[in-house]
């Protein structure tokens, strides 16, 4: 109080100051208006900016009409504007005002506005040189609605935001009211983000009505949510409510499950009812004819909308041809009923049921387990025959496999997943035949191999194939692993180089060199075991089939005869074999078979034919070397007793092998060549006799040696020397043993021959044709011998282990020994 008188003063003191400065113009007030919502805070703005440059702030206050007492004020004298001192009379603003001069303009904010606040506020600016500044502000203050009631079309409100249940068909108004508020809101209703009814009445002082109305309720409508909004400003959001319909419906359909199917007399049947659509669960209820049925038991889903009623049922004889009816009703909607029934046809065989042993777990049979099943029979009279069947076939009792049959039961000992499968057992009386219902074996195992554990398959280099490894499995929800390997050891193949689909898995393998051939090895597991044998592929090089051998022709007779071969290896592909049968005669084709064993039946033959029979075998890469056999159908010359008389026979066919063409071959050889060293020695040996009776041969003539083609001299003086000019030991047993060479001994030695051993070894495996081995000039300086010959050799080997010359002149010289191994390339090609 102290203060206000002493600012009202000071404002006094300064009127009496200015007094004699008279202010010529009058002063200018600007009038804004404001808006803000109770509870929130409002904005006064106050140009504060002065007019001249260079002036300054001296003081503000804050009056609010048509009261002349200052509320706010800021005196800024003597100070920066950020250290003046703010000043605010409580009673009216209590402590909830603030002047914010770095807002532009500058604004008095008020915190958490009252309906009281509302008014006209105006603003004096005193500055230091320019004159004093007027500005008003009408602040407006907006009541938000409080609450809005929505109640039904009796006026009852509506609880816990669900409103109904209402029937299926009838038509609906919801009032949405809105109480309090300033201005009047509007109240529109909402469906999600779209905007359903904004058609608003005020109906008294501050309430607004909103009626929406729903002309036909359907299934659509049901849990569908309505929201009510109120409001009357753009500053706060608007309040809002939610609600709920709740739709009792009527059954869709209704519908017995399965099929009419015959029913047997005095057996339990179970027949259920499906009923879609009815909210809440319809009343189901079991007619045989007229008469109402009990037994029965209901189960909704979860989601209410189908209910399913079980009707627990022993039909009778008498029950054939009567009506079996189900029939749903909504129970709050009239009218609403609907059926569907079957008329029953009895059957009156033996009534039969399987199942199996009261101590065995159905889902957890595994291999090696004991399993029994018993058959269940109801009859009148009773059976005089019981059968088991296991997949349609009969089982026999048979105690050392494990399978023993005792009337109405049967013992599986150490089951096997062979044994897995559906299992029914049938009873015989004077009616006629009951069959029990079926009872799958579910026999658990780990995996096996589907296929041949071992495959063999053919893939060329650089070729991609895609192999197939298919496994039995039980559960069948397996996992593959594969695995390469060869001689050079094993390594796992990556999951990008296969696929799996249950209990099938394809791989892609490339091999790409030699060292890529092998074996890929496929494992499947279960939750029972990993697979004990693996699935093996082997990956062989891809190529053409090798011939058929060891044929022969059997069952012959004038019309027909039988060919039957030995199939060589495939080539890693899949085989087929061709028998031409032609006509020596002509040439002529006869008949071509194809087969996927070397084994032919001809027929259609006539008699006394001359046949060429041409086997091979064929694949995807080409076929094999052709083999010809030579058949003869008799000839039928005369008759006896009106039956043909077999005068001619077929000729055995004899083959010769291979490996024996090889050895006779070589055998022939070797006599030849011996038969050729023979004979050049034994004349050597006549020219030097004639020399020694009389004649001198010429000085270092080596004619003779020159001229047989099958000794050959060499220069060589670190082999076999006769330094002394005498025999070796060895020469001279040998010419002294024979009457022809005895009298040469002292101008050549022998000539042997020898194989080495490697070549017999050689003879059995066809090799490419010899190139033959050129020897060139030899010259007479460079310690060669000058052999005189330039040309090819003959194919034999031929080894001279000494061989003496002797000097064309009188004087002594040191004889030259002169020895050869040559190694000759040998065809062996048959």
């Amino acid at each position: 109080m102290a203060y206000r008188t002493a600012l009202t003063l000071l404002l006094c003191c300064q009127a009496v100051l200015h007094t004699p400065a008279k202010i010529t113009q009058e002063e200018i007030v600007s009038v804004s208006s404001t808006e803000a919502v109770a509870g929130s805070t409002a904005r006064l703005p106050c140009d504060v900016t002065p007019p001249l440059p260079g002036d300054k702030i001296h003081l503000v206050i804050w009056y609010k009409e048509p009261d002349d007492a200052p509320i706010y004020s800021v005196d800024a004298r003597g100070r920066l504007v950020e250290h003046a001192i703010h000043w605010a009379e409580n009673a009216t603003l209590g402590g909830r005002a603030n002047f914010r001069f770095l807002d532009v303009p500058a604004k008095l904010t008020l915190d958490d506005v009252q309906d009281a606040d509302g008014g006209v506020y105006r603003c004096r600016v005193d500055f230091k040189k320019s004159p004093t500044r007027n500005s008003k502000v009408n602040l407006t203050v907006i009541l938000p609605p409080q609450r809005l009631v929505v109640v039904d079309e009796r006026g009852d409100n509506i609880h816990h935001y669900m409103l109904g249940p209402y029937n299926e068909g009838i038509p609906v108004d919801i009032s949405c009211t809105s109480v309090g508020g300033r201005p009047l809101p509007r109240v529109t209703w909402w469906q999600e983000n779209a905007l359903v009814d904004d058609s608003y009445e005020a109906i008294a002082d501050r309430r607004v009505r909103n009626v929406l109305h729903i002309e036909r309720l359907e299934r659509r409508h049901l849990h569908m949510v309505f929201t009510c909004q109120a409001a009357n400003n753009n500053y706060a959001a608007p309040i809002s409510t939610a609600i709920t319909l709740d739709i009792n419906l009527k059954p869709l359909w209704v519908r017995l499950q399965g099929t009419n199917s015959p029913l047997s007399a005095d057996q339990t049947q179970e027949l259920s009812c499906e009923v879609v659509g009815a909210r809440p669960p319809p009343v189901i209820t079991w007619w045989k004819g007229s008469i109402p049925l009990r037994n029965t038991k209901e189960k909704t889903s979860d989601d209410g909308n189908v209910t399913v009623s079980t009707l627990q049922f022993v039909p009778t004889i008498e029950d054939s041809g009567k009506i079996l009816t189900c029939r749903a009703v909504a129970p709050l909607i009239d009218e609403t009923g609907l059926e569907d029934g079957w008329q029953l046809n009895i059957h009156h065989v033996p009534i039969v049921s399987l199942e199996l042993g009261g101590n065995v777990n159905a889902t957890a049979i595994q291999e090696s387990m004991d399993v029994y099943f018993e058959c269940n029979i109801k009859s009148n009279p009773w059976v005089y025959q019981i059968t088991w069947l296991h997949n349609s076939q009969e089982i026999q009792s048979n105690s050392s496999s494990g399978v023993l049959v005792s009337n109405q039961s049967l013992v599986l000992q150490d089951v096997t997943r062979m044994r897995a499968g559906r299992y029914t057992c049938l009873a015989v009386n004077q009616e006629g035949e009951g069959e029990s219902n079926t009872v799958y074996l579910d026999v658990k195992f780990p995996p096996v191999c589907r296929q041949e554990p071992v495959r063999l398959v053919g893939v060329a280099r650089m070729e991609t194939v895609r192999v197939l490894c298919e496994v039995e499995a039980n559960p069948g929800d397996v996992q593959f692993s594969w695995m390469f390997n060869n001689s050079a050891g094993s390594r796992d193949l990556p999951p990008s180089n296969w696929t799996s689909d249950r209990t099938r898995s394809t791989a892609s393998y490339t091999p790409r060199t030699e060292g890529q051939y092998g074996s890929l090895l496929c494992r499947a597991r279960n939750r029972l075991g990993l697979q004990a044998v693996p699935c093996v592929i082997n990956i062989v090089p891809a190529g053409k089939p090798d011939g058929v051998s060891n044929c022969s022709i059997v069952n012959q007779t004038e019309e027909a005869l039988q060919v039957e071969c030995e199939q060589g290896f495939d080539g890693g592909l899949h085989q087929q074999f061709v028998l031409e049968v032609y006509d020596s005669d002509n040439q002529e084709l006869l008949s071509n078979y194809t087969a996927e064993t070397p084994w032919f039946w001809v027929t259609g033959l006539s008699p006394g034919l001359t046949l060429r029979l041409a086997v091979f075998a064929y694949n995807t890469k080409g076929r094999s070397e052709v083999t010809v056999l030579t058949a003869f159908t008799p000839k039928v010359d005369r008759q006896i007793d009106g039956f043909p008389l077999q005068l001619a026979t077929t000729p055995m066919v004899v083959q010769l092998t291979p490996l024996l063409g090889v050895v006779a071959g070589m055998v022939l050889s070797l006599v030849l060549i011996a038969l050729a060293v023979l004979v050049a020695l034994r004349l050597r040996g006549g020219r030097q006799g004639e020399r020694k009776a009389g004649e001198k041969p010429a000085s270092g003539s080596l004619e003779s040696v020159e001229k047989n083609p099958d000794i050959i001299p060499l220069n060589n003086g670190t082999d076999s020397q006769i330094g002394d000019g005498k025999k070796t030991e060895e020469n001279r047993i040998y010419y002294e043993n024979d009457p022809v060479l005895k009298n040469t001994v002292e101008e050549i030695t022998y000539a042997d021959l020898a194989l080495p051993s490697g070549v017999y070894t050689k003879l059995l495996v066809p090799q490419p044709p010899p190139e033959p081995a050129i020897y060139p000039q030899g010259d007479s300086g460079g310690g060669g011998t000058d052999l005189g010959m330039g040309k090819t050799l003959s194919p034999h080997h031929v080894r001279i282990s000494s061989f003496t010359k002797e000097s064309s002149n009188s004087e002594e010289k040191p004889e030259e020994s002169l020895g050869l191994q040559v190694v000759p390339q040998i065809a062996t090609r048959f």
